[in-house]
């Protein structure tokens, strides 16, 4: 074996502070590279189409001190869910998913009719049973409200109570924006709203 002539030659070379600088900065880098790479990867948010609605209109007028109590309106079970509901047949129901209710349809209902009434003196009380409250596409897409409601006079037995059948005036919905559709709702409920009042009196 040859000795080199400088003994030094066989210690290794010290490794510069600028070297470990850089090896230190791309062991740290790195991760991050991949991590933002990684992020090119992901979905993109998808963009929210849907429509909430309320049923109240305009406020309704002045309230007297013994106006008519209208009880909580009931619905059918189809009616239940936020959804909109559209009838396609006689016997089958679609909902819109894209255009939903922000409170239950019991709710807004009452409420449309109490605001309604609330002029309508006497202390009566009112229950009303809907049947039907929605766009009726395999009849020409008419938007339908059909009840029944009973007036209790104040003080009277059931003997008194007044029963009576409702069906809205024809209203037809040109199958576009569906806040039209929502306004056509809400003009059907006034009008079973008008309806008990005139009855009421």
């Amino acid at each position: 074996m040859k000795i080199p002539a400088n003994p030094s030659a066989l210690v290794p070379s010290p490794v510069r502070p600028a070297a470990w600088r850089r090896r230190l900065c791309f062991l740290l880098l790195a991760p991050c590279s991949l991590l933002l790479t990684s992020c090119n990867f992901l979905p993109l948010p998808q963009a929210d189409n849907v429509r909430n609605f309320t049923l109240e209109g305009a406020a309704g007028p002045a309230p007297v001190a013994d106006s008519v109590t209208v009880r909580p309106v009931q619905v059918p079970g189809h009616l239940h869910g936020r959804e909109m509901a559209v009838r396609v047949a006689a016997h089958e129901v679609v909902y819109l998913d894209d255009v939903r209710w922000t409170e239950p349809l019991d709710s807004a209902l009452t409420r449309v009719l109490r605001s309604r009434l609330q002029s309508v003196g006497g202390g009566a009380t009112v229950t009303v049973e809907v049947s039907r409250f929605e766009l009726v596409r395999n009849e020409g897409n008419s938007v339908q409200l059909a009840a029944a409601f009973t007036i209790l006079p104040a003080g009277g037995g059931k003997a008194a109570a007044q029963r009576a059948e409702f069906q809205s005036s024809p209203r037809t919905w040109d199958g576009k924006d569906p806040g039209v559709l929502v306004g056509l709702l809400h003009d059907a409920a006034a009008e079973l709203g008008d309806a008990i009042a005139a009855a009421a009196r």
